[in-house]
């Protein structure tokens, strides 16, 4: 067995021939300038093991029965499984086997095509169909969604009906650039919605793509932990009616970037970290909450709020809220491409 790393392509093959089409593909990537590592591999199963992470394409030249019976042990779940290809030999058919939208099996498959040749063969119902596919238009705009089993029968009934309706919260739409929705989803209020575009706390039985649109800015004593953060960051948002899944970062201070219970919220919560130096800090203009003994330790006036602009909000949802030693506020990013 060889196999081939590109970019987030990881690509193993079994024969001869195999080999002969890995290094096509492997040419054909190369366009890009990124770096290739290249070997060969003593066990498949440790090889699957150590790609098997969101994000890679996993491209098996070689029967789908292989495949299949490799990637079975890792498969979890279709939000964080990578994508999964099958190519034969001859390199006539490229098959997304895992992962098809969510993981980008789909897309990766009519690249592949598209540089070699080859036919990608798309089964999932909505390609198939043509049809509006919510799994792919959360990935494509950086949508969250809420609930796949919902997600699931959202799209097999618009796949029996051929129409569905959707609703987006006026108050965060200027702020989200969305386009892409075709006319037979009707635009409608939000109680009658089947699909609801919002960062809000989930109230209603519909479907929910939650955009990451929030910054917050926490500033703690120091050695507070995951936990007391976590709890708060929760309070406040629940205070302001935001789903914690809505939180693209956590903004602080520069002093603040090991500070090991910021870190491991920010990892728990799957969101960027991002500190700032005091003097990016003190240069954001506005109204913020000053604080003489904040300014003596950090060298800025204010950690959570000038933070929260200086990552680029573009208007407040909550001003500097304190709490057993824990500073936050809230800020609303303007995702427009």
């Amino acid at each position: 067995m060889e196999q081939v790393s590109i970019g987030k392509y990881k690509i193993i093959c079994f024969t001869d021939k195999g080999k002969e089409l890995m290094k096509k593909l492997f040419l054909a990537l190369s366009v890009s300038g990124e770096v290739a590592e290249s070997g060969s591999v003593a066990s498949l199963r440790d090889w699957c093991r150590d790609k098997f992470a969101k994000g890679n394409v996993l491209v098996f030249i070689g029967a789908c029965g292989i495949a299949v019976r490799t990637i079975a042990p890792f498969i979890k779940d279709k939000t964080t499984d990578p994508a999964v290809l099958v190519m034969d030999e001859k390199g006539e058919y490229v098959i997304p086997i895992l992962s098809g939208h969510l993981g980008g099996a789909v897309d990766a498959g009519k690249e592949i095509a598209l540089l070699t040749g080859a036919v990608c063969v798309q089964t999932t119902a909505t390609d198939v169909e043509g049809e509006f596919a919510v799994d792919v238009y959360a990935a494509q705009n950086d949508l969250v969604i809420s609930d796949m089993k919902k997600a699931k029968n959202y799209t097999a009934e618009l796949l029996r009906t051929g129409e569905s309706s959707y609703y987006i919260d006026e108050r965060f739409e200027e702020y989200l650039g969305l386009s892409g929705i075709p006319g037979n989803i009707k635009r409608t209020s939000k109680g009658e919605a089947k699909l609801i575009i919002s960062p809000a706390t989930i109230e209603e039985s519909a479907l929910y793509l939650i955009p990451k649109c929030i910054v917050v800015g926490m500033g703690c004593r120091k050695g507070k932990s995951c936990s007391e953060l976590k709890t708060v960051l929760l309070q406040k948002l629940d205070e302001l009616g935001i789903d914690a899944r809505a939180v693209r970062a956590i903004a602080s201070a520069d002093i603040k970037k090991a500070e090991a219970g910021l870190v491991e919220l920010c990892k728990e919560l799957g969101c960027e970290f991002a500190t700032f130096g005091s003097d990016t800090l003190m240069a954001q203009e506005g109204d913020f909450t000053a604080s003489d003994y904040v300014k003596k330790v950090t060298g800025s006036d204010n950690v959570c709020e000038r933070a929260v602009a200086a990552y680029g909000a573009k208007s407040f949802l909550s001003r500097k809220k304190a709490k057993d030693g824990i500073t936050f506020s809230a800020g609303i990013i303007d995702l427009r491409k």
